[in-house]
């Protein structure tokens, strides 16, 4: 069993032209499987906010119904149609209830799913998935922007399933995932060598090894975090989701994941 963080907080460029927030969580528990999503609404469309959280709602119902048969599939050039096709689809919804067009609610989407010994993760668009395995921070899927820093792909573009990254893998050894929008990317990310600030692997770790009646004071310092040092170092909005589960004496070595 994972413990959970998510939240995102508004940059300080949003507080200052009277943008809202675009960044969104989400976590979902149902049946044994834990889902955490995240999602990066585009600055420059209308109501992206509306885009990302359609995206964390519908994603999180999405991978927690489809967990088990998203794992044993092999087609995965077709899951990532699938998925796409079914977030879009709530997307499409969302904009006709609200008289817009869909790519006036892009954003990007981040999630990761754990069950039992296995884990999945989605990632389209930028921001940052990492994890903690058999004591390393590792990255396991870096922003989709190489080529250009400001440019990205979102769920609603027509490349987002062939871009779509899935992989599937082993929770052996694995105690922690974090995922994290550009906004603390931009902080915690290194874009040249691809690797993560120790400061990433001290928030697992303080989730990790919280026992079960700090959890208030875990969460309150992780939050004063993203809302203090983090947005201070960026004019972005900023969202952080995390997974932290205490080792135990079996849970070591294990497989990379793998690249559907």
């Amino acid at each position: 069993m994972f413990r959970e963080f998510h939240h995102q907080t508004r940059g300080r460029g949003h507080i200052e032209d009277g943008t809202p927030c675009q960044d969104r969580t989400a976590y979902l528990n149902r049946a044994g499987i834990q889902v955490l999503c995240l999602a990066d609404g585009a600055g420059s469309a209308a109501k992206s906010e509306l885009g990302a959280q359609a995206l964390v709602s519908e994603g999180s119902r999405l991978l927690a119904d489809s967990f088990r048969t998203i794992i044993t599939r092999e087609d995965g050039a077709l899951v990532k149609v699938e998925l796409v096709q079914r977030l879009l689809s709530c997307v499409e919804q969302v904009a006709k209830r609200k008289g817009l067009g869909v790519r006036d609610l892009a954003a990007t989407f981040l999630a990761v799913a754990v069950s039992d010994d296995q884990f999945i993760a989605v990632h389209v668009g930028d921001g940052v998935i990492a994890y903690v395995k058999n004591g390393e921070l590792k990255l396991i899927s870096g922003p989709d922007n190489e080529e250009f820093a400001n440019q990205t792909t979102f769920l609603t573009s027509e490349s987002a399933a062939t871009t779509m990254r899935l992989l599937r893998g082993s929770l052996d050894g694995v105690t922690g995932f974090l995922m994290m929008s550009d906004g603390p990317a931009s902080t915690l990310f290194d874009y040249r060598s691809k690797t993560l600030a120790p400061a990433c692997r001290k928030i697992v770790d303080l989730m990790s090894t919280a026992s079960t009646f700090s959890a208030p004071s875990y969460r309150r310092q992780i939050r004063r975090l993203l809302e203090t040092k983090i947005r201070d170092s960026t004019k972005d909005d900023c969202s952080l989701a995390i997974f932290g589960r205490v080792a135990t004496a079996s849970e070591v070595g294990g497989v990379n994941p793998q690249q559907a």
